[in-house]
């Protein structure tokens, strides 16, 4: 396939096409049952990450990193670096690791952790962000805020894997902001951003967190949740390295956030 195959109508075409829809990765399923589940535990928790040594190992990298271990004293077993991070990190971080192995980009392995490194790294600023411009959650959970700004790229996930398996690979895949969606539409017609409201709507996930991501690109989007993650968006560009490991992001983030906080007037508008 190569991009200029597509017009607008033939791309919607593909995105929306069922039959072959890109699933969710079930261990990122399970965690979320876990996570949504009032009767579930640590002891739960901890069983689905076992199943996988990568995520088992990045739990255990992110409870001995700065951030989370103030006495710079070591941990070595899961259930202790769950009780050190708590479930909400835990979880945000097993949903990461699950999205980053359990969905298969036509791409390399380096350009896939850029991705995920990126998306969780928004995703930390948007929670952030939404916590401190509403903390009553008047405008939605700090938790979807969250999800939002780690799916708020998915739609660069459904070009890739649904449009143009060479998107990752070309010129187009490597640009950021408004240069990376003037390419899109000249290229297919459609944008990563109502890309990927189309595959989470597939996915059925909540109205309000579609049109966070069919928004991110927008400033003054009339959506809280959207503004929070344009933001999050261009204050990442802004403060983290492209090639930052997944295990080092928090600890560049937090540090960001403390010494930059960005300008969140837009997210009182």
């Amino acid at each position: 396939m190569t991009s200029s195959t597509f017009d607008r109508e033939s791309t919607l075409e593909l995105l929306r096409f069922s039959e072959d829809l890109p699933s969710l990765p079930d261990r990122f399923v399970k965690i979320q049952n876990i996570a949504q589940d009032p009767d579930s535990n640590a002891k739960d928790l901890a069983e689905v990450i076992r199943s996988d040594q990568a995520t088992t190992v990045m739990i255990l990298k992110f409870a001995n990193s700065p951030a989370y271990n103030a006495s710079h004293t070591s941990i070595s077993e899961l259930s202790k670096a769950i009780a050190r991070l708590g479930t909400k990190e835990t979880v945000h971080i097993a949903t990461a690791m699950s999205l980053m192995y359990g969905m298969i980009l036509p791409t390399g392995m380096a350009n896939i952790r850029i991705f995920w490194s990126h998306a969780f790294a928004v995703a930390l600023v948007a929670e952030h962000l939404a916590k401190t411009a509403d903390p009553a959650q008047q405008h939605g959970s700090h938790e979807v805020a969250f999800m939002a700004g780690l799916l708020h790229d998915i739609g660069r996930a459904a070009l890739g894997m649904r449009v143009d398996f060479s998107y990752f690979e070309c010129e187009t895949g490597h640009l950021h902001e408004d240069d990376l969606i003037k390419a899109e539409e000249e290229h297919y017609g459609v944008n990563h951003a109502e890309a990927g409201m189309h595959l989470l709507r597939l996915w059925g996930f909540p109205n309000e967190l579609c049109e966070a991501v069919a928004e991110h690109h927008l400033a003054d989007s009339p959506t809280f949740l959207a503004r929070v993650c344009y933001l999050s968006n261009q204050f990442i560009n802004a403060h983290l390295p492209e090639r930052t490991a997944f295990d080092n992001v928090a600890d560049i983030v937090f540090e960001k956030l403390e010494s930059s906080p960005p300008d969140i007037s837009i997210l009182n508008a």
